[in-house]
């Protein structure tokens, strides 16, 4: 681990007497690693964007662990877990993908969901949520680069899951997936209706919150991470852009500039108050 987070130096704000309001360090986090550029799955980029993410984890006092996989054809990719066990009987567990389709630099596609997370990992001991926490940037989940049919990161993902007992103890896993911009967010799932622990428990977080959300079916292919934990029988959802849709997706224009801080704010809001119920 260490090996991997010194291959990117960063600097990381330490917690002030009064934190900024909730947005500027999703956002902080989402634009330093848009700057990266593009971050194809196995490539440096993905490499380094992974480091930074680390690194946080590690100094908000997460024990962090990188699973390692392959992806056929490119190299190897990884998620980075940051975990807040204990000993309870639940588990949630908070994701987004890393990598980026080039020539995308993937400020909302999808710096602004790792943003999310990385703001997250800074306030988890601070909420004190009921159940234990996975905190995860993936990798390799952009299809149309890798080739795969899965989305690799979210399959070891579930599979780690499901080999530590999830099918007992999983709430859900929330993919948050272009979160910084367009509302009110979708929140997706292909389930045939809203499940009360899962969707049902992340729209009244969203109500409790005053935030803004929407169930959605999701069509014939759930297209982000929570597919690949579905299809091995674990609850998961995703939250992200909505109606109007990501007209950069995978595009050189998915800039830092276009991220709003009031969406990620709203993300982060939702996120923890799902968090912080039983």
């Amino acid at each position: 681990m260490s090996a991997l987070l010194a291959c990117l130096a960063c600097t990381v704000v330490g917690a002030a007497a009064e934190p900024p309001p909730r947005g500027h360090e999703a956002l902080r986090a989402a634009r330093r690693i848009a700057s990266v550029g593009p971050r194809p799955a196995a490539s440096s980029a993905e490499r380094r964007a992974h480091a930074y993410v680390g690194r946080v984890f590690e100094r908000a006092g997460l024990r962090v662990t990188v699973q390692r996989f392959p992806v056929p054809g490119k190299g190897g990719s990884r998620n980075v877990i940051g975990l807040l066990d204990g000993p309870r009987n639940c588990l949630k567990i908070v994701m987004a993908h890393t990598d980026t389709t080039a020539p995308g630099p993937g400020a909302n596609d999808n710096a602004s969901g790792v943003g999310v997370v990385v703001a997250l990992a800074q306030r988890l001991r601070a909420i004190d949520p009921p159940c234990d926490v996975w905190l995860v940037a993936t990798g390799a989940e952009e299809r149309i680069y890798t080739g795969q049919p899965d989305h690799l990161g979210a399959l070891a993902l579930g599979k780690r899951a499901r080999n530590r007992g999830a099918a007992r103890r999983l709430r859900y896993a929330l993919s948050l997936d272009e979160v910084g911009g367009d509302r009110p967010f979708w929140l997706r799932s292909p389930a045939p209706a809203p499940r009360r622990g899962v969707e049902g428990a992340l729209l009244r977080a969203a109500d409790q919150a005053g935030v803004h959300a929407v169930w959605v079916r999701d069509g014939s292919d759930s297209n982000s991470d929570h597919r690949e934990l579905e299809l091995l029988g674990l609850p998961a959802a995703k939250l992200g852009v909505g109606a109007g849709g990501e007209p950069c997706r995978h595009m050189s224009c998915d800039t830092p500039d276009r991220l709003d801080r009031h969406s990620l704010a709203l993300a982060q809001r939702l996120t923890e108050r799902a968090l912080t119920l039983g």
